[in-house]
């Protein structure tokens, strides 16, 4: 009887041992799996996720943190190397290496001066004698002028540069360097080629001639001396031209053999009228007037 039971037992016991080994072998997948998971820096499934214990979810989420560092190190730039002339490149982490883009450049845009609010400090408009906040004339020329009272059109129109250098007969010290010198505006210039146009205002314009000239008198008395000489000018170019075209018209009663006259002039003598200087040729007669500067 003591025998049966005996054997009995151990038959019990083989019978159990693979079912014991049989659980113990799925015990050590899911540690593996786990341990892959842990490597990967994956997140496990659900009824994984349960099973685990606090270290191990704090080594799965110490593993994520650390991959996603290294992932965003290599994206940063790296810096370039001493000397070295290629343009700055970035690692995509794909392979290849992008081109680092140049930042466009940003315009500085000035915010527009505020209002001044104290009737105290607001200046008065030079037309119409009431004081006022702001304006643009006063913003951007420091002419003093209200909104209501500018007249775009003719008063307080915009000129270029070269047009107020030949409407007022100013040089470019008048404009800049006379005190106090003209504000002005940039604009982007139409003409192929050339650069920003400074736009002044009219009306500053008129009065800096009138600083420079002493009048208008003086301003038309100048501009009538300019005329004439631009005439004067033409003139002579004029009859240098027909003077040419006569002698290859008749280049067969011209004798280029003959010596070539030279003017012997006496004494120049100044002209007070016309402000410049006169000879005459001692042997032909032939008068020359000039200027000196």
């Amino acid at each position: 009887m003591a025998d049966e039971m005996k054997g009995k037992d151990k038959f019990d016991n083989n019978i159990c041992s693979p079912c014991g080994s049989l659980s113990q072998n799925v015990n050590t997948l899911n540690m593996v799996s786990i341990e892959l998971a842990d490597l990967d820096g994956g997140a496990p499934n659900v009824n994984e996720e349960c099973s685990l214990t606090a270290a191990q979810r704090a080594r799965i989420e110490r593993n994520r943190l650390k991959a996603r560092a290294l992932q965003d190190a290599r994206l940063v730039r790296r810096p370039d190397l001493a000397g070295q002339t290629e343009a700055a490149k970035c690692d995509s982490g794909g392979g290849f290496l992008l081109e680092e883009e140049e930042p466009m450049a940003t315009v500085a845009v000035s915010a527009p001066p505020a209002p001044l609010l104290d009737p105290a400090a607001q200046p008065h408009c030079a037309l119409c004698q009431r004081p006022f906040a702001c304006s643009y004339l006063f913003d951007t020329f420091d002419y003093s002028v209200c909104d209501s009272c500018r007249d775009d059109e003719d008063e307080h129109s915009l000129m270029t540069r070269t047009e107020a250098k030949a409407e007022f007969l100013l040089k470019d010290c008048d404009l800049d360097a006379r005190p106090p010198p003209l504000r002005c505006v940039r604009r982007r210039n139409p003409h192929r080629g050339g650069g920003d146009m400074r736009l002044y205002l009219r009306a500053q314009l008129r009065d800096r001639a009138l600083l420079v000239w002493g009048s208008v008198a003086g301003l038309d008395e100048e501009r009538a001396r300019r005329a004439q000489r631009s005439g004067r000018a033409k003139l002579k170019q004029t009859q240098r031209r027909l003077r040419a075209l006569r002698m290859d018209v008749r280049s067969s009663l011209y004798d280029r053999s003959a010596p070539k006259h030279l003017h012997e002039f006496g004494p120049e003598t100044y002209r007070a009228a016309d402000d410049d200087y006169e000879r005459v040729c001692l042997v032909c007669g032939h008068r020359e007037t000039y200027e000196k500067m």
